[in-house]
């Protein structure tokens, strides 16, 4: 989980899709799939906060208008009984809507137990729950709706095309080393926002469905969703769920001295659901893999640093030296031939890390970028005089002007006042020597302003990023 060319066109059927990948070459079809829209607008009734942060807001509004009269449907109050009192939601939820056949049905795929298709449901519940999840898609027409945004999917579809320029199939089996037989299948998170998920279905004769479920954070002017070449990592890091987490399954005995280096991390993980230590070792691993799949694209040193310097800001400190510990993996696949046999490798540095983790966080916080000063008048300032046309920042250490996903070397975003408290008026500019940046803005008395220095393209020359730095302050009258 992580908070990223066929045409779906039947409403009541599912149309899995599977064509031998080619290298180098796009072979998978995006799609809407309406068991996701159904899950997702169920949970985002009941309340969940990963299914109410999508930015595509016509959408949503429609979503709002058309189900707000079934807020309290029976399937409704149990999807917010089960996400209160047994933590369903994120993963658990899109893990449910691929086990479900197609609408209206709505029945199991494969036989339920407590931990098929996710143990926080458990046997019982999701068995209740799909048969809730079909009262609701009769009792609220859901077909009706869905047919009525049939133009808005198309359009999502097609923009997503640009995204599989560079997506490798073959990559998967490769890397891995395994010889299942499986479908891949992209589909479209339509209400999902920055939420992206890897489920797997594995049916009763081996044949596996390996799923990447991508949602939407970014859109145009007219509240339509837009694509582009950065949703790559995202489903290259989903898919690699349905290899990392069954193979990790098979050692997680191997993995308790992960629960020390989870403790000194937990902050950061539970912000990003990732709620115990087994979470954490599959999601380490799981983005080491996206590392390795960029690197085996030839894509530029430069990027794949910033990729990895990006993991370990969001906790996994540890992230360089597990990416070093693939390369071992890589460099010896005659000895270990397959991703499965190299866990024990795996789990034996998790023990090494456990004794030294304090240390690797401390070293890693050091060698990131800081803000080390504002002027004219200092941050958190009372009294700033509003005839002030620049601030300038000042970092501890060089930045380079070339990061970021825009290659400008500065991400800045709106701060907790909103954008009416936002005071930047032009583009940013990096002084001599790059340890300043100049901010033009424009200021009015008495009035509270904010924004954020975002480690999203604030780094240092060798890939450090920058830690979140909020700037707030307050005009004199």
């Amino acid at each position: 989980m992580r908070l990223r060319h066929l045409r779906f066109v039947c409403l009541r059927g599912l149309i899995f899709v599977f064509v031998r990948p080619t290298l180098g070459e796009p072979s998978l079809a995006p799609r809407v799939d309406p068991r996701v829209e159904l899950l997702s607008i169920v949970f985002r009734l009941a309340g969940n906060s990963e299914y109410n942060m999508s930015p595509l807001k016509t959408y949503t509004a429609d979503i709002d208008a058309y189900f707000s009269p079934y807020k309290e449907h029976p399937a409704v109050a149990l999807a917010r009984k089960l996400a209160g009192e047994r933590e369903v939601g994120f993963d658990a939820v899109m893990g449910l809507a691929v086990h479900l056949s197609p609408a209206p049905a709505l029945k199991p795929l494969v036989a339920f137990t407590d931990d098929i298709p996710d143990a926080r449901f458990g046997k019982d519940n999701a068995i209740l729950f799909a048969q809730r999840l079909a009262d609701f898609y009769r009792d609220t027409h859901f077909d009706k709706f869905f047919a009525a945004h049939q133009s808005f999917y198309h359009l999502a579809t097609e923009r997503f095309r640009v995204v599989l320029n560079d997506l490798d199939l073959d990559w998967y089996k490769s890397f891995y080393g395994d010889v299942r037989m499986g479908q891949y299948h992209l589909i479209l998170g339509m209400n999902n926002g920055g939420g992206n998920y890897g489920p797997r279905v594995v049916w009763p004769n081996g044949h596996e469905q390996f799923f990447s479920i991508i949602g939407c954070w970014t859109q145009d002017d007219s509240g339509t969703p837009t694509y582009s070449t950065d949703y790559l990592d995202a489903i290259i890091h989903e898919f690699n769920h349905s290899f990392v987490n069954p193979a990790f399954a098979k050692h997680k005995s191997e993995f308790a001295s992960a629960r020390q280096v989870f403790e000194r991390v937990a902050d950061k993980m539970r912000a990003q659901a990732y709620g115990n230590s087994d979470t954490m070792v599959i999601e380490s691993l799981v983005r080491a893999a996206v590392i390795q799949y960029m690197e085996s694209r030839g894509h530029e040193s430069r990027e794949v640093r910033y990729l990895m310097r990006g993991e370990q800001l969001t906790g996994f400190a540890w992230m360089d030296e597990l990416v070093d510990l693939l390369h071992q993996y890589s460099s010896q696949r005659s000895h270990y031939r397959t991703f499965e046999s190299f866990i024990p490798v795996v789990a034996q540095f998790y023990r090494s890390l456990a004794p030294r983790i304090s240390e690797k966080i401390a070293r890693f916080s050091q060698r990131c970028v800081h803000v080390s000063g504002m002027q004219p008048f200092p941050n958190h300032s009372e009294d700033a005089d509003p005839a002030i046309k620049e601030l300038v920042i000042t970092f501890d250490k060089a930045l380079d002007p070339q990061a970021g996903p825009k290659h400008h070397g500065y991400s800045i975003s709106l701060g907790p006042d909103g954008n009416e408290h936002f005071p930047i008026s032009g583009a940013p500019e990096f002084l001599p020597g790059n340890l300043s940046i100049k901010l033009p803005v424009v200021l009015k008395p008495d009035w509270n302003y904010s924004f954020v220095l975002t480690p999203l393209a604030f780094a240092s020359q060798d890939g450090y990023p920058l830690e979140s730095y909020t700037v707030a302050f307050k005009t004199k009258r």
